[in-house]
C-alpha cells in the first residue's frame, strides 16, 4: 500500500489556514480527487504483483495506462499560475505522488534484502521513476510560488516565527525533490530520451521553482545542473542553459528573501 504521511504539522506551522478565499486557484477543482482515484488503481495493481518480485510497468499495455493516469498532469495539476489558495491541495499532491516514487526507488524484490539496491532501481525502472520526477517538478515548481504568494498574502500580524518554520520545512522538502531529480540527471545506465524529459521538465518549470528559493539555494541548483550538462545530447543541454537563465532573471522576493 502507497503510505501517506500526514502533513498536519506543517500546515499548522504554515497556517494555511489562513488563505485569503479571494486567491485564484489553478489546480482544477476535482485534481485531487482524480489522483486519489488514480492512486487507488495503482495500489490495486502493485497488490496483483506482492510476491512476484516485480512492479508494473508503462511499457505494459495494460499497467502502462494505469500509471499514466497517476502522472496526468492536467487533469491533476491544471496549469501555471498557481497561487496562495492552491498551496493546500499542492501540498497534498507533492506528497502522494512522493510516495508513488518511493514504491520504484525503494523496491525490494526479495524478502530477504535489508536494504533496496537504489543504483539497480534507478536503471531498472527509469522510465517510470523519469515520469514520475517530471510530474513532482511541475508540481513542486507550483508549490514553490505558492508559497510565494502565500508569504507576500500574510498580514504582518500572522508573520511569526513558527508560521515561517513551518514555511521552511515545506521548503526544505520541495528541495530536496528538485535536487533528487538534478542528481537523478547524472546517474548511469539513465537513458538519453529520460535526460532530455527531466532537462526540459527543468526549464519548464524555471521560474516556479526558483519563486520561494534563496539566491544561494538557486545558485547551488544551478551549478548542480551545469556540472552535468556536458554529458548530456544538445537539447538538453540548452533546456539546462533555458533552467540557468530563467534562475538567474528571477527576481528575489518574498519568501525568497527569508533563509
Amino acid at each position: 500500500m502507497i503510505r501517506i504521511r500526514s502533513i498536519a504539522r506543517i500546515a499548522a506551522l504554515s497556517g494555511l489556514c489562513l488563505l485569503a478565499p479571494a486567491a485564484r486557484a489553478e489546480v482544477p477543482a476535482n485534481g485531487q480527487a482524480y489522483l486519489d482515484a488514480a492512486l487507488a488503481s495503482v495500489e490495486s495493481l502493485l497488490r496483483l504483483y506482492d510476491g512476484k518480485g516485480a512492479l508494473p510497468r508503462l511499457s505494459d499495455p495494460v499497467d502502462g495506462k494505469v500509471l499514466a493516469d497517476v502522472w496526468n498532469v492536467p487533469a491533476i495539476l491544471g496549469k501555471a499560475p498557481y497561487g496562495a489558495a492552491d498551496l493546500p491541495a499542492l501540498h497534498d499532491i507533492v506528497q502522494k505522488q512522493t510516495r508513488v516514487l518511493q514504491v520504484y526507488a525503494l523496491f525490494q524484490p526479495g524478502q530477504g534484502r535489508k536494504e533496496p539496491d537504489l543504483a539497480a532501481n534507478a536503471v531498472e525502472f527509469q522510465d517510470e521513476l523519469t515520469r514520475a520526477r517530471v510530474f513532482l517538478l511541475k508540481a513542486a515548481g507550483g508549490t514553490l510560488s505558492a508559497i510565494n504568494d502565500f508569504s507576500f498574502r500574510l498580514k504582518e500580524e500572522d508573520k511569526t516565527e513558527a508560521r515561517a518554520q513551518g514555511l521552511r520545512q515545506m521548503r526544505l522538502g520541495l528541495q530536496e525533490i528538485v535536487v533528487g531529480a538534478a542528481l537523478a540527471l547524472r546517474g548511469a545506465g539513465l537513458s538519453d530520451a529520460n535526460r532530455l524529459l527531466i532537462a526540459q521538465a527543468f526549464a519548464e518549470n524555471a521560474g516556479g521553482i526558483a519563486a520561494a528559493l534563496a539566491p544561494p539555494d538557486r545558485n547551488a541548483l544551478v551549478g548542480a545542473l551545469q556540472a552535468v550538462s556536458p554529458t548530456l545530447k544538445p537539447e538538453a543541454q540548452k533546456a539546462v542553459a533555458e533552467f540557468a537563465s530563467v534562475v538567474a532573471a528571477a527576481p528575489c522576493e518574498g519568501f525568497c528573501k527569508v533563509n
